[in-house]
């Protein structure tokens, strides 16, 4: 008995060692096993900031993007300010009739429409008909072109006229549908801009692989 009691400290120490030993052994365990996945984790890391690197690029064509469509919608609204406030008719019927008079045009006939809402701009058609030759409607035509006034010759329809004929030129039966503008005061151009905000916003933005937006066309 004295024996086992002298001797114990020797088995103090060897379960000792073997716990350290067991210690050990799984904590080498542990680091093989880290070790093995510090690839898979530097993968990880590194996709991490290709995406938040390409999320950055995407946020930044985006406000490029916002500058460009700004720019755009601004010229549309300067161009549409340069449409007349107004249309007016009894103005617009006056010329028309002056210049088919002026050209000796007979049975002359004008009618207006209404307004028709086009966006950022308002059209007024008026429909006009008459009696004469080729050549007369052909300077009609280009005398409409080309007064101060913005009207546009929509529509013509000529059709040769059953009347008897006096002289040796053919006369022909036409209508004639000439287009005023006006500018739209209530419009403003869609800049399309919360769109893409919230879209984003909403996760609906890159995942992965971000698609750059194309520049050039807006």
């Amino acid at each position: 008995m004295v024996t086992i009691i002298s001797k114990i400290w020797i088995l103090i120490i060897a379960y000792g060692a073997f716990e350290a030993w067991t210690t050990y052994q799984t904590h080498e365990e542990e680091m093989t096993s880290l070790e093995a996945s510090i690839p898979q984790i530097q993968s990880q890391i590194n996709r991490a900031k290709k995406e938040k690197k390409q999320i950055k690029s995407y946020l930044r064509d985006i406000e490029e993007a916002k500058k460009n469509i700004e720019l755009v919608a601004l010229e549309v609204e300067k161009l549409q300010k340069k449409l007349p406030e107004t249309i007016k008719d009894a103005e617009n019927l006056s010329l028309i009739k002056k210049i088919a008079e002026g050209l000796n045009i007979k049975k002359i006939f004008l009618s207006p429409g209404i307004e028709e809402n086009k966006g950022f701009y308002l059209t007024k058609r008026y429909e006009f008909t008459a009696t004469g030759t080729f050549l007369q409607f052909l300077i009609f035509f280009e005398k409409i072109g080309g007064s101060e006034r913005l009207l546009n010759i929509r529509e013509v329809e000529l059709r040769r006229s059953t009347d008897k004929q006096r002289g040796r030129f053919q006369l022909t039966n036409a209508r004639v549908v000439v287009e005023a503008y006006r500018y739209n005061p209530d419009h403003k151009e869609d800049r399309g801009i919360s769109d893409i905000e919230s879209k984003f916003k909403d996760g609906k933005g890159p995942k992965g692989k971000v698609k750059k937006p194309k520049r050039g066309k807006k």
